[in-house]
């Protein structure tokens, strides 16, 4: 017991001992009573902790839907395919994050709003958006994204209802970027206008933000020169562009949220009258890093769930970089079997992968071949391609010629119609051999349809072997030749862009009035997508045809899906599943000036009176 109170008195001491050496130094002596949690003082007068504020920037980048028959926004429970051109934007605020925690203390929050399934930006939406920010102590802008013609007049008023409560507003996407009309009108209300590719500009857009110094109108200055249908213009260069970020709460809201979507490369180096990505992009195909998409696609697979792919170029065939793209794919499928993709492609891409009676065996044959059989093993499992038409005067009227092979026009007409057939024979039956499902796309109204053309197009496209057809009703889009070409010649009957849905008719024509127009139109998805065909092809599990067994599947999904669209009156490329309709939010303007008395007619008269008549001072009364 002795020894023991010895040893707990030796240890007593020497703990003592150790405080008062190492306690003081740790400390100090004088150290003070409470723990210190701010700088000392004369800390900021050596300059050292400035105070600083982290200045936060909420950016909502919006992809506008558009207005029903009855002028109804259309929103649905669940979207058929994620877009593009918001997740893209969502990583341009990423990698900026990272530029700005290293340079400054700024932060851009991202919120990403497809309104097609997210829900319809109401008014009291609007107020909502300004109201939590003001709360949270935010800055606010507002960006409408990805804006094609038929969603203008939406993106249009909720840009106009946003620069009504004095939110920065934006405005992005093919529509604009083709149509300089729409961007002078969005320019005088205030709204800042983004023409072309956001990669090269939007850094820029957002330091002239920070600055107080955004401009009326961005376009891309740097890149490289690329030629379009008509003068050329400047596109970046992507290879290190940022690739889309994944959103998985976006995912959700789709009818399988294990697809997304992906640009591997951008362009179309086709003449296509109708087609406006050739002005917007450029003819010059550009094409990201194939080690960085193989890298991002196994990222999706493994941290994600993802397991289906829409590869969005416009041509994937025609990227210069498909070959170690689509072997990179392969690679992941060997590692994720389950991992699977659809593509739009051009006829070419798989015409020549067969030799036909009287051909011998060339370099164009060895790409296509060696193209479909890569596709096939990567996991394709559907290809959208461009037909457009079963007749070789319009496709040549479109300069569509990769279609013909006729660009000079010396076949006699049955020859050309003979080759045209037997070309999409090909595309079709090359396609399936390795297991891949076809999808085409093609438009009624070209000057040479009549009356029988949808009627005719149905019957023909089924006797050819494609699983699924989406049908258009030629359609002049904004910054098209065909736009440019029926304006002159005033053949333009309805200039109300919610209608350039491609299921109006808004132009006039030789041989097809209206009324025969939308009956051609009718024929052509009736006699496609008929009831029998529609019982077989569920039945039958899409008729086998040799397709693998995602394709196969996919194509039944398609078939009714697109089967009951039609119908419904909606086309399935702008369309969901499970409308829901909301009866609060109603289209109020058609044209631009309308919209304009109605969103901001009475705030321009109130500046005026109170002397702010600056605000709007280049907007038309």
């Amino acid at each position: 017991m002795v020894v023991l109170l010895v040893l707990i008195t030796f240890f007593l001491i020497a703990a003592g001992i150790l405080y008062c050496v190492v306690g003081t130094e740790r400390y100090g002596k004088h150290r003070p009573r409470r723990l210190q949690l701010s700088a000392r003082e004369g800390a900021n007068q050596r300059n050292i902790l400035p105070a600083e504020p982290c200045r936060t920037v909420r950016i909502y980048f919006i992809k506008p839907s558009r207005y029903d028959e009855e002028g109804y926004v259309q929103f649905f429970r669940y979207g058929v395919q994620p877009n593009n051109t918001l997740t893209v934007l969502k990583a341009l605020n990423e990698n900026l994050n990272q530029k700005f925690a290293a340079e400054r203390n700024v932060y851009l929050e991202t919120v990403i709003w497809d309104e097609i399934c997210d829900g319809v930006v109401s008014p009291e939406t609007v107020l909502a958006i300004k109201d939590k920010a003001r709360e949270d102590g935010v800055e606010l802008l507002i960006g409408l994204s990805g804006v094609q013609s038929n969603q203008y007049p939406r993106g249009r008023d909720l840009a106009l209802q946003f620069i009504a409560h004095e939110i920065t507003t934006m405005m992005g996407g093919f529509h604009v970027s083709g149509y300089p009309e729409s961007r002078k009108f969005l320019n005088s209300c205030g709204i800042t206008t983004i023409v072309g590719e956001a990669e090269n500009l939007w850094a820029q857009i957002i330091e002239d933000y920070l600055r107080g110094e955004l401009k009326l109108n961005y376009s891309v200055s740097e890149g490289i020169r690329a030629k379009t249908g008509q003068d050329d213009i400047m596109v970046p260069v992507i290879t290190e562009a940022q690739l889309p970020v994944l959103d998985d709460r976006y995912l959700t809201r789709f009818c399988n949220p294990s697809m997304t979507t992906l640009d591997t490369s951008r362009g179309c180096p086709f003449t296509c009258s109708y087609c406006s990505v050739k002005n917007v992009m450029g003819r010059t195909m550009r094409s990201r890093e194939p080690a960085a998409v193989v890298q991002w696609v196994r990222d999706a697979v493994r941290n994600h769930g993802i397991n289906s792919l829409f590869l969005v170029d416009d041509d994937f065939f025609r990227s210069p970089r498909w070959e170690e793209i689509l072997t990179g794919l392969a690679a992941v499928k060997r590692e994720c079997p389950e991992l699977c993709f659809m593509m739009q492609v051009d006829v070419d891409a798989s015409c020549y992968a067969n030799i036909a009676d009287g051909e011998s065996e060339t370099a164009k044959h060895r790409r296509s071949r060696r193209f479909v059989e890569l596709a096939a093993n990567a996991g394709c499992y559907q290809a959208f391609v461009g037909i457009e038409s079963l007749n070789p005067d319009n496709l040549n009227f479109a300069t569509k010629y990769q279609n013909t092979d006729d660009r000079q026009h010396r076949m006699k007409l049955e020859d050309a119609r003979r080759r045209v057939l037997d070309k999409y024979r090909r595309v079709v039956e090359n396609w399936h051999k390795v297991g891949v499902a076809v999808h085409a796309g093609y438009m009624l109204g070209f000057p040479f349809d009549a009356a029988d053309c949808g009627r005719i197009a149905a019957r023909t496209l089924k006797k050819l072997g494609f699983d699924i057809v989406s049908f258009f009703i030629m359609t002049p889009l904004p910054g098209t030749e065909d736009q440019v070409r029926y304006s002159n010649e005033g053949a333009i009957i309805d200039w109300d862009f919610n209608n350039l849905d491609s299921q109006h008719v808004t132009l006039k024509h030789d041989k097809l009035d209206s009324d025969s127009w939308l009956r051609a139109y009718t024929d052509a998805f009736r006699g496609f997508y008929s009831l029998p065909r529609l019982l077989h092809t569920i039945f039958t599990v899409a008729g086998g045809r040799g397709l693998s067994a995602e394709g196969r599947r996919s194509t039944v999904r398609q078939f009714v899906y697109y089967f009951f669209s039609y119908r419904q009156g909606r086309h399935p490329m702008v369309g969901g599943v499970w409308q829901i309709r909301r009866r609060d939010v109603r289209r109020a303007a058609v044209s631009d000036e309308e919209a304009l008395r109605h969103y901001l007619g009475g705030l321009r008269f109130d500046a005026i009176l109170s002397g702010k008549g600056d605000r709007f001072a280049a907007a038309p009364a």
